[in-house]
C-alpha cells in the first residue's frame, strides 16, 4: 500500500491515478451476434452501436466489441481477457450464455484458497472471460 493513502477508503483510491474510466476490449468476427450476446445474457445497455466499434454497459464497466477478420483475431487472440464478473447464479447465466452462442470451459467450486465458484466461459466470438459466485 502506497503510505499516503493509509487512511483513503479504497472505494476513494481511483481518484488518486492517472489511469481512468476502465474498459475490456474483445474483438469480434461478428458485431451483430456479440452485441446481442452481451446485451441479451448481462441485461446490458448498449451505449454505443456501430458496425465496426459497439459499448455496452456492465455493471458500471465499458465493454468494448471491435470488429476485426477472424485472421487477425487468430494472430492476436490471448485465452483470458481478464474480464470476471460477479453473479447471483453460475447456472442461471450461464443457460443465457449457452442461448446465445456461448459456453462453458470449466466449472471450479470453492477450494482451499478458493472462496468463490468459477466458470470460465466463451462468447459467441471465443473471447474468455469468467463468472464468480460467492457461495454462503
Amino acid at each position: 500500500m502506497v503510505p499516503f493513502l493509509s487512511g483513503v477508503a479504497s472505494s476513494n483510491r481511483g481518484n488518486f491515478t492517472k489511469a481512468k474510466n476502465p474498459m475490456v476490449i474483445h474483438y469480434v468476427t461478428d458485431m451483430t451476434r456479440a452485441r446481442t450476446f452481451y446485451s441479451n445474457v448481462f441485461d446490458a445497455p448498449i451505449l454505443v452501436d456501430s458496425p465496426g466499434w459497439s459499448t455496452l454497459d456492465i455493471g458500471g464497466m465499458e465493454l468494448a466489441l471491435h470488429i476485426s477478420s477472424e485472421a487477425e483475431i487468430c494472430e492476436r487472440l490471448v485465452p483470458q481477457a481478464g474480464l470476471n464478473l460477479e453473479v447471483d447464479s453460475i447456472e442461471e447465466v450461464l443457460s443465457a450464455i449457452i442461448r446465445f452462442g456461448g459456453r462453458l470451459v470449466e466449472l471450479r467450486e470453492p477450494s482451499g484458497n478458493i472462496p468463490v465458484r468459477l466458470a470460465s466461459c466463451k462468447d459467441s466470438e471465443g473471447n474468455g472471460f469468467e463468472l464468480r459466485q460467492t457461495v454462503a
